[in-house]
């Protein structure tokens, strides 16, 4: 028997479709592996995807503090800390399951620009825990909508231009993010905060 013919159509399919994310992983990554940025465009990249490490919000926290009463300030901040809370429960287990190598372990030509903070590429943990951070603001303070959705994204898309990630991990992390993030704005006024 033929080992084609004893496999479920359900695997055959869903092993075609990890071959076509596979190719467009490996064909996006390959086409910002060829873009060649000048170092004085590279190092504001550099410093703009480190600040999407967690430190732009210690920065944004700053401007609400002063831009916003204090009790919508303290509202907003419990609800983004209950949407990280939730995106890292999501986001720990999915990386320990997936256990996907990033793209300089294998052995595609890359030396990655910035530091990953972790051993497993997907899901981006940066673009997923921005973006579920960032829409709780933005539901706090609707003015915000675009650079909430906008600032992750370019996060994520700057981490594979810098070797750390392919798009499926940025398209998930996109995904599970907006789960992250729906999840926290449904529990947060049944739990009673």
């Amino acid at each position: 028997m033929d080992k084609a013919a004893g496999e479920s159509p359900r695997i055959t399919g869903m092993a075609a479709v990890r071959e076509r994310v596979v190719a467009a992983d490996m064909a996006f990554f390959r086409m910002l592996a060829a873009l060649k940025l000048p170092k004085a465009v590279t190092l504001p990249l550099v410093l703009l995807v480190r600040i999407g490490d967690g430190y732009i919000w210690a920065f944004i926290a700053l401007y609400l503090w002063w831009a916003i009463p204090f009790q919508e300030l303290e509202t907003a901040v419990l609800q983004c800390c209950f949407a990280i809370l939730i995106s890292l429960c999501i986001y720990a287990p999915v990386k320990v399951l997936t256990k996907r190598r990033r793209p300089y372990d294998l052995g595609l030509e890359v030396t990655p620009l910035v530091p990953p903070l972790d051993k497993y590429s997907f899901p981006s943990g940066h673009t997923m825990n921005n973006l579920a951070v960032s829409l709780t603001l933005a539901l706090n303070i609707p003015s915000l909508i675009v650079p909430a959705i906008a600032l992750p994204v370019s996060f994520g898309i700057l981490r594979v231009f810098f070797g750390v990630h392919f798009l499926s991990d940025i398209v998930a992390g996109i995904g599970l993010g907006f789960m992250a993030f729906l999840l926290a704005a449904m529990a947060y006024p049944v739990l009673g905060f």
